[in-house]
């Protein structure tokens, strides 16, 4: 199943949640547009992930679009040995975002969400939320696709 699932190109992004020493982020692949009215999107998060943890009590996260310039962005939030809490934002460009939640800079776009229902998936859980504020950025997205990371190749209609 692995092999075909990988086959399928997806968008990168980081969502982060949290402030101050609580902030944490984590690159996921498994963000999806759901519905317009009313705004609804999914994230599906490991179960044992801090990220999870602390999306519970507070059920507010930002979702960050990745731009094609921001693979070692998508790299660091992936990585399992970076540091934890607010430090693993030391060496990243951020700002606080409409609730207080950390928002990467040079993102394509950017979503403020708040949980509404999570779903045991498996060894993950769904993440429903509503969507509370939108930003755009600029900028190709970032792909994933068999395995590796790559800028996204757009053709605007005319």
């Amino acid at each position: 199943m692995w092999k075909v699932v990988r086959q399928f190109a997806t968008g990168v992004s980081v969502v982060t949640t949290g402030q101050g020493v609580s902030a944490h982020g984590a690159t996921v692949t498994s963000f999806t547009f759901v519905s317009q009215a009313p705004p609804l999107v999914s994230v599906c998060l490991k179960r044992e992930s801090v990220l999870l943890d602390l999306i519970g009590p507070r059920g507010r996260f930002a979702v960050n679009v990745l731009s094609s310039e921001q693979t070692a962005l998508a790299r660091h939030f992936a990585d399992r040995r970076r540091q934890p809490g607010a430090r693993q934002f030391d060496q990243v460009s951020w700002k606080s975002g409409v609730d207080g939640t950390p928002v990467l800079a040079g993102a394509v776009g950017w979503l403020w969400c708040r949980a509404r229902r999570r779903i045991r998936a498996g060894d993950h859980e769904l993440v429903l939320a509503g969507v509370t504020a939108v930003a755009d950025g600029m900028g190709r997205p970032l792909l994933y696709f068999g395995g590796r990371l790559h800028p996204a190749a757009i053709e605007h209609a005319s």
